[in-house]
């Protein structure tokens, strides 16, 4: 029985071409010629180099997708884990030849010098040297031959990003940035704060003693010696009652309206609140203020930017899918998603038409068909950017939600696999459909830090 690996190790030999991570709702426009595949095949792309996976290729595949999962072995066809390690293969084999099939479009060819650095590369950085490198070739379905591929394909997929994107980052006129300045005035306003005196009490009658003693030295060190005595609040009761920096919205509404509706230094109070009766009085206020556009002029351009450059590459990644799955014809036994010929998805309703709703049972009737799902995520009424790689204005106030939980399950570091493999080794095109561009902002699309 093989022996089990380090996860740190399974990674690194998944297939370093992972330019599709998800074809939902993915369809090609117009038709599609269907030729056979040839005997002793699984699958083939038209116009790449090698374009045919034979059936020896694929059993390969399997073992290794099996390997990189974490499975001893190949399950059965009948195991439910069948399912992912086939398709975690062919999705492999498939993009590998996508990979060189566009290299070869473009005229870009590597020397066994570049792909001799990122082997190197890989056995220093991701199979602990020379020594964990054997130890790997010992202990997997892998064998010198095919972890140089990977290093080939990684080689290859780097030149394809400089080759397919381009390098640096794009032209932003200063009006553009202009119109987002004033499209997002909100998000460069700063709100009115204001420092507050508050004494809190459930009785009222002791909240009009305090009143009393204040109405006749309403000093900070007579604050400090009234809010001892007569305030509840546990937070200010040592410190006079001072509250400072508070915005509109903090706190309960009652006492919200008596601190902004309060002239500097009056004394307002009782009001009744949710928690009991207030004291308050409004030590200072600091004006709302707008940023002026200078000073956030070159963030908004970077932001810009990283929008520009987002659209660059989901353009080069639909393009790319669209024109090598047009090419890619497979089997019945491993179709998916990769290839023309696929089975089109299940129908989502099946009773949006006269026939399906008189054949369907009742209930299903009641409850109706599911909305259909777009392409685009999901965001907060009100938050949606207008603007390439804006990011959904923030909330100045409200209450703060805990972050949600990691997924439980996976070791620190580790993550989730799916089919088609996992993250790519270094310098491969990440997982989620395309090679970003040189210095390619972040997922969120937050500007990079200003050195």
């Amino acid at each position: 029985m093989r022996r089990s690996v380090p996860r740190k190790r399974l990674i690194a030999l998944i297939l370093a071409v992972a330019l599709v991570a998800t074809f939902a709702g993915f369809a090609i426009a117009g038709d599609v010629g269907d030729p056979s595949v040839p005997d002793g095949a699984v699958a083939t792309v038209e116009d790449a180099p090698d374009g045919t996976i034979t059936d020896e290729q694929y059993q390969t595949a399997l073992e290794q997708a099996a390997f990189n999962l974490q499975l001893q072995d190949v399950p059965p066809a009948d195991d439910p884990q069948f399912e992912q390690v086939s398709q975690s293969a062919i999705t492999n084999e498939i993009q590998s030849r996508w990979l060189r099939g566009e290299a070869a479009d473009r005229g870009i060819t590597i020397d066994d010098r570049e792909v001799d650095q990122t082997l190197k590369t890989i056995i220093d950085e991701q199979l602990g040297g020379e020594k964990g490198y054997q130890k790997f070739l010992q202990d997997s379905p892998f064998d010198e031959e095919a972890v140089r591929t990977v290093a080939e394909l990684t080689t290859l997929s780097t030149r394809l990003q400089e080759e397919a994107l381009p390098q640096g980052p794009p032209e932003v006129s200063d009006d553009e940035v202009q119109q987002y300045y004033d499209a997002n005035l909100e998000q460069f306003k700063q709100p009115e704060t204001r420092d507050v005196r508050v004494i809190l009490n459930p009785d009222p009658a002791k909240v009009e003693d305090a009143k009393a003693a204040l109405e006749e030295d309403d000093s900070p060190e007579n604050w400090k010696k009234v809010a001892k005595e007569f305030s509840t609040d546990e937070a200010t009761k040592n410190t006079g009652g001072l509250r400072e920096g508070v915005t509109q919205g903090q706190n309960e509404p009652a006492l919200d309206d008596a601190i902004f509706s309060a002239a500097e230094g009056s004394l307002v109070g009782p009001v009744e609140g949710e928690s009991g009766s207030y004291l308050v009085q409004v030590e200072s206020i600091s004006p709302g203020q707008t940023t002026p556009l200078d000073e956030v002029a070159e963030q908004i351009r970077q932001t810009l930017q990283q929008g520009v450059q987002s659209q660059q590459v989901a353009t080069f990644r639909d393009d790319f899918i669209a024109k090598w799955t047009a090419r890619t014809f497979c089997d019945e036994a491993v179709a998916m998603e990769l290839c023309a010929n696929a089975p089109p998805p299940a129908e989502a309703c099946t009773i949006d038409d006269e026939d399906e709703r008189s054949q369907a049972d009742p209930a299903t009737l009641g409850v109706g068909c599911p909305a259909p799902v777009g392409l685009r995520g999901v965001v907060n009424p009100g938050t949606g950017g207008l603007f390439p790689g804006e990011e959904p204005p923030a909330l100045q106030q409200g209450p703060v939600k805990p972050a949600a939980a990691a997924p439980a399950g996976l070791p620190p570091g580790a993550v989730p696999l799916g089919p088609g493999g996992a993250p790519p080794t270094q310098g491969a095109p990440p997982a989620s459909g395309a090679p970003p561009a040189s210095g390619a902002p972040p997922a969120s699309g937050a500007p990079p830090a200003t050195p």
